[in-house]
């Protein structure tokens, strides 16, 4: 009896295995069928792709058929007049010259400045690096010290004094100064401009009777310093004319007597002074190099908050003299390209509307020269302030019409020098706080375009042109697995597989750089939902 149950409990269990056998078979057959009858959708990553063009500047801008080249000259001085009213020109023509002859001697006297801050410079840097070796003492040694260069200031003064006393001269009494120049020169008297090297002397305005102390002629032989006497019209440097100028280089002079009168005028000694003989001159030489030996061997001493207070105020003048040079290097570079730009140039092609006479020259603000354009279609648009620097005259900008919706391709021709007083059209985007340049492009082909449409313009940067090339797709088509991204592609037998890739940038949250493991020519699966399997046999989207 328990033989025969044990029988049926094991022909139920074979049953009941082939059955779950064929099931799982029969599942395992129904997945494979659908495997190989599913089709996913691919597309080629070159319709995927967004491209990059940089940090694009948008605006809007509009055809103008009639463009004018309006000429400025301001208070430039015209040397050579290249056209007449009615002449035909070309973009590139010569249209004026203007005489460089006050742009040249800005230029040597802005050299002469800049030069004079580079001795400047090195003068305070050689200081401060003598400061920086300088050992601090204590403050008794330095009250010492002041103690003692009080004593021997004294009796050097007493000598002094009685060298003077040994000799009387008469002296006249003499206003200094009539208006801005001066009726004589003294250790008092202060230059209206320079630094005393030879490339900018001291320089002061002098009457016609003006005469120089030999004791300032001395100064400038101990500091080898440079001093320019002028004798102005008028006696003012701002609104007379230079009648005369007498140069002394204390390096090339010799010691005189202090209280010695010399004439600006005639640049010698004016007779009325007793002269000193030789025996005195010499004692007067001996007693100069005496105090400057004197001077060199004492050597200056400073606590330690004295020390640290000199050097950061040396460190301080550095600086300025560091912003002043680049100053003077900015001026120097405008100079000089206003020198290069002396000649004037057609950037269209048209017809000499109207030129005036270089001998009288606008005054109203109105234009010295005007050309009308003669064929073809231009754009104005305009600029940032801050997009100037990477904006060039010949650069290509793309221009989409509003009126058509063609694309065109535009040529940058010219770029205004001053603001136009607007936003440019930047949506209501437009930063108020910076100005606007206005620029005028050539479209070649232009077929389509009307004098009037409006157009929306695109201006990638220079800087950013070299870029236009990264690939970008839709942030949808890359997948992330365990800190790794891949994209579902196309093989050569058109089933899907892992593509692992190599990410880069992100842009505006919905696209992202493809930097390598993806190239424009594969093809490519959405990678998600039922199809996003390897193995799945992929269709062009388009033949889908």
């Amino acid at each position: 009896m328990k033989k025969k149950k044990l029988k049926k409990i094991l022909i139920i269990l074979v049953v009941l295995c082939i059955i779950g056998g064929a099931g799982a078979g029969g599942v395992y057959a129904y997945q494979n069928y659908q495997s190989e009858n599913m089709q996913a959708e691919v597309r080629t990553v070159s319709n995927l792709s967004f491209g990059y063009w940089g940090d694009d500047m948008t605006s809007v801008g509009y055809v103008a058929n009639d463009h004018v080249q309006s000429v400025y000259i301001e208070d430039k001085t015209v040397e050579e007049l290249k056209v007449s009213e009615g002449d035909t020109v070309s973009v590139g023509d010569t249209l004026l010259v203007y005489d460089t002859t006050d742009i040249q001697l800005q230029i040597e006297m802005e050299q002469l400045e800049l030069q004079g801050i580079e001795n400047d410079i090195k003068l305070a840097e050689r200081d401060l690096e003598k400061l920086k070796k300088i050992t601090p003492v204590s403050s008794t040694t330095t009250n010492q010290n002041n103690s003692s260069s009080s004593r021997n200031s004294t009796t050097k003064k007493n000598t002094s004094t009685k060298k003077k006393s040994s000799s009387t001269v008469v002296m006249m009494q003499v206003q200094k100064k009539d208006g801005d120049a001066y009726n004589y020169i003294d250790k008092t008297a202060k230059p209206y401009e320079g630094k005393g090297t030879p490339e900018q002397p001291y320089r002061f305005v002098c009457t016609p009777e003006c005469y120089v102390m030999g004791s300032y002629l001395n100064r400038l032989m101990r500091r080898e310093e440079v001093a320019a006497f002028e004798i102005w019209s008028g006696n003012s440097s701002k609104e007379g004319t230079l009648q005369s100028c007498w140069t002394v280089n204390g390096a090339e002079q010799h010691t005189v007597a202090d209280d010695s009168k010399w004439s600006v005028a005639t640049q010698e000694r004016l007779e009325d002074e007793i002269t000193i003989d030789e025996t005195e001159q010499k004692e007067t030489e001996k007693s100069t190099q005496s105090t400057e030996s004197e001077s060199e061997s004492t050597e200056q001493t400073y606590t330690a908050d004295e020390l640290k207070k000199e050097i950061s105020e040396k460190e301080g003048e550095l600086k300025k003299l560091q912003v002043e040079k680049k100053k003077s290097d900015l001026t120097l570079e405008k100079l000089k390209k206003d020198k290069d730009s002396a000649m004037v140039l057609a950037t269209i092609d048209g017809v000499v509307k109207s030129v005036a006479d270089p001998e009288n020259p606008p005054v109203d603000g109105s234009a010295f020269l005007e050309i009308t354009g003669a064929e073809g279609m231009y754009i104005e648009g305009s600029i940032s302030e801050l997009m100037l620097d990477q904006i060039e005259v010949g650069q290509e900008i793309s221009a989409n019409s509003w009126n058509n919706g063609q694309m065109y391709t535009a040529t940058i021709m010219e770029i205004s020098e001053y603001p136009s007083g607007n936003n440019g059209g930047y949506y209501g985007e437009g930063n108020p706080n910076v100005s606007y340049y206005a620029f005028t492009a050539y479209v070649e082909d232009a077929d389509g375009l009307v004098n009037g449409d409006y157009l929306e313009l695109s201006i990638t940067p220079a800087s950013n042109q070299e870029e236009t090339n990264a690939l970008f797709i839709d942030k949808a088509y890359v997948r992330e697995e365990n800190g790794s991204y891949y994209v579902l592609k196309a093989d050569e037998e058109n089933r899907l597989v892992k593509q692992y890739v190599q990410t880069g940038r992100t842009l505006y949250g919905s696209s992202i750089e493809i930097k390598s493991g993806l190239t424009e020519s594969d093809r490519i699966a959405f990678p998600y939902g039922k199809t996003a399997k390897e193995g799945i046999k992929a269709v062009d989207a388009e033949n889908y």
